[in-house]
């Protein structure tokens, strides 16, 4: 692999793992409580945490086994990678009006993770 792209492919594995570890942790804690009230801008949201503590725990392991092979430079660990990032940044999406500031945050973080992913090719 071109030593130019591998701190790319790093830098989105180190990502994948921070972001992944914090959600897998969330799904945990979420699995512990039956139901979550947000305030957000247009209201307050009555969330069942069952569900979306099993999808956070879920993507979130697999985004940190991606981003562990991702850092290895693992062609699948790369792939794996991008499918995981591309749900979990479409999955942000229903937080959006809840919490803006920070989905915009993780939305572009996992922009840059995709670019990151796709661009490390192997040399020629």
């Amino acid at each position: 692999m071109n030593e130019k792209w591998q701190g790319w492919a790093a830098m989105a594995g180190i990502l994948m793992v921070i972001i992944g570890g914090f959600k897998a942790f969330t799904g945990f804690i979420g699995l512990f409580n039956s139901d979550w009230i947000v305030r957000g801008f247009n209201g307050y949201y009555f969330i069942d945490l069952t569900a979306l503590a099993w999808w956070y725990l879920l993507v979130g392991l697999i985004l940190v086994l991606a981003g562990l092979a991702a850092m290895q430079m693992k062609a699948w660990g790369r792939w794996v990678g991008v499918i995981a990032v591309g749900i979990a940044m479409i999955s942000e999406f229903m937080w959006l009006p809840v919490y803006p500031i920070w989905s915009i945050l993780l939305i572009t973080l996992y922009f840059f993770m995709i670019i990151g992913l796709v661009i490390a090719r192997p040399s020629e």
